[in-house]
């Protein structure tokens, strides 16, 4: 009885995969803000509904389209920072490449890198239930801060949100002390994944380049604007 178990559960988990081998989730993304030297009212989170496709070699990961954000009032660095929500990014992670449509300061930029390869830790023991999926803990840690994820070998893709992935499952939570992304639904889908974007692609290091050189013009504007106070940090990761 107990072979025959195993194998039904073996069986249970192999279609399981099979039926998930694409597919669509949607996430509520999270981003924690340091508002030091504002106002106490002045918003600490801003979240987004996202969504990530999926199939067997390629993801996108992007805004979700039908849900209509709720307008941001007040400093147009509040509104800035919100524009975050506009980036896509594509993995097509059976060659390792990824790339990210950015909008930063009103202009979109493409850039093509590698995907990033984590040293993720695997906690087998340590387990969870995210939209109906057992989903595993990984974590890894870096000079600064620890980086926490759940993911899901019961769908075998080597994706997630945002530039996370190369587990052996479908990461389904992402934990930061600057972000916070977890799935909300999950759904089979046969959608084909499209990235059309007509922008010739730069390298991460150009593209960094161009945008430390623009955010300290922004700190330089914004403190003679308000007489040397006022900085909004926004959280990156």
């Amino acid at each position: 009885m107990k072979f025959i178990f195993s194998i039904a559960l073996s069986l249970a988990a192999y279609v399981t995969a099979i039926s998930q081998s694409s597919g669509t989730v949607t996430f509520t993304h999270t981003i924690y803000i340091d508002t030091e030297g504002l106002p106490a009212d002045a918003p600490k989170s801003f979240s987004s509904t996202m969504e990530l496709k999926y199939d067997k070699s390629s993801s996108l990961y992007q805004r979700d389209k039908s849900v209509v954000e709720p307008e941001i009032e007040g400093d147009r660095r509040f509104r800035r920072m919100r524009q975050r929500v506009n980036n896509i990014t594509y993995k097509k992670y059976t060659d390792q490449v990824m790339l990210e449509k950015i909008d930063f300061l009103g202009k979109d930029f493409l850039v093509k890198d590698s995907i990033h390869r984590f040293p993720w830790k695997i906690s087998a023991g340590d387990q969870k239930m995210i939209c109906g999926m057992m989903c595993m803990k990984a974590t890894y840690q870096d000079s600064t801060s620890k980086y926490t994820v759940f993911f899901t070998p019961q769908i075998p893709i080597p994706t997630g949100p945002d530039k996370y992935g190369n587990l052996p499952g479908l990461i389904l939570e992402y934990q930061s002390a600057k972000i916070h992304i977890i799935a909300s639904a999950l759904r089979p889908s046969n959608d084909t994944i499209v990235f059309d974007v007509d922008i010739d692609p730069i390298s991460r290091r150009d593209f960094n380049k161009i945008r430390d050189e623009k955010m300290a013009e922004q700190r330089e504007m914004w403190g003679r604007s308000q007489g040397g106070t006022g900085n909004v940090r926004i959280i990156r990761n």
